[in-house]
């Protein structure tokens, strides 16, 4: 009964806050994420996990030139990248992927996008030591919501991007693009209704089969949908979804890394449009 009605406020929250999010759209100038001092990351890990850790954080920083995030993030922030970078270095190696050397990827959903530098870096330099040129979208929804900062969304998306050459943050709902993009990828989109309107979306906008089927008419042959959940019902769930749409998993498994931690397990799942 308690659950049912936390629900309905979250119900009538979403249907009065979500449209005048949209129609403030607020934005303000002058967000600055200050950098935090990264020495003694993994301290608080027993051994051997806090040398596995060390060893992988100082192993991507150099084969994924993170250089330029390391000197301008906090830890919290650098120690989450490198998670989603670890992550995303395992699903293309499970799949083994022939990127182009012009790659055009999507990001469904991205919220504020703290991990942006971890999926550039990833579709930038996997198996590519001369660099390949990255075009990445992200088309978040709900991109005006605004935080205890007085800061948007929008704002600490940007503040995230820096200075990341073809990297574009767009405040609108994915759609189908035909064949555009080499990768698409969903970080932890909504699968169960409840956790839809807690996040302040309104119940008309919920519908996880069709924003699926969206994304996978927008893959180019040959290329990937990389999406992760979190927990096992999540994930459960999920491969339902993919088996109602007709779309192939080619991988499907649950992911485990020192370099930061989570309550949840983060499980990947992995289709590949077949070459036409």
């Amino acid at each position: 009964m308690l659950q049912r009605l936390f629900l309905f406020l979250h119900l009538l929250r979403s249907l009065i806050d979500y449209p005048l999010r949209q129609l403030f759209r607020w934005r303000r100038k002058g967000l600055q994420i200050i950098n935090e001092d990264k020495a003694s990351l993994y301290n608080h890990l027993a051994e051997p996990s806090r040398s596995q850790a060390e060893a992988a954080a100082s192993r991507l920083r150099e084969a994924y030139h993170l250089e330029p995030l390391y000197s301008t993030s906090t830890r919290d922030n650098y120690q989450e990248n490198l998670y989603y970078l670890a992550m995303l270095e395992s699903a293309f190696s499970t799949v083994s992927p022939q990127f182009p050397e012009k790659l055009n990827a999507a990001d469904i959903g991205p919220s504020h996008w703290f991990y942006v530098q971890a999926l550039y870096a990833a579709l930038k330099w996997w198996r590519c030591p001369a660099e390949r040129e990255v075009t990445l979208t992200g088309f978040e929804r709900d991109a005006y919501r605004i935080y205890s900062d007085l800061y948007s969304r929008y704002d600490h998306a940007l503040a995230h991007i820096g200075r990341l050459q073809g990297v574009t943050y767009i405040p609108v709902a994915f759609k189908v693009q035909p064949a555009s993009y080499h990768v698409v990828t969903q970080f932890f989109p909504f699968i169960f209704l409840s956790d839809h309107l807690k996040w302040g979306l309104p119940p008309a906008m919920f519908n996880p089969s069709a924003l699926l089927v969206a994304a996978w008419l927008s893959i180019k042959p040959g290329g990937l949908l990389i999406i992760v959940n979190q927990g096992k019902a999540e994930h459960t769930a999920q491969l339902e979804h993919l088996r109602r749409a007709n779309i192939p998993v080619q991988a499907a498994f649950v992911f485990n890394s020192p370099l930061y931690h989570y309550n949840l397990p983060r499980f990947i799942t992995i289709a590949c449009r077949e070459h036409g």
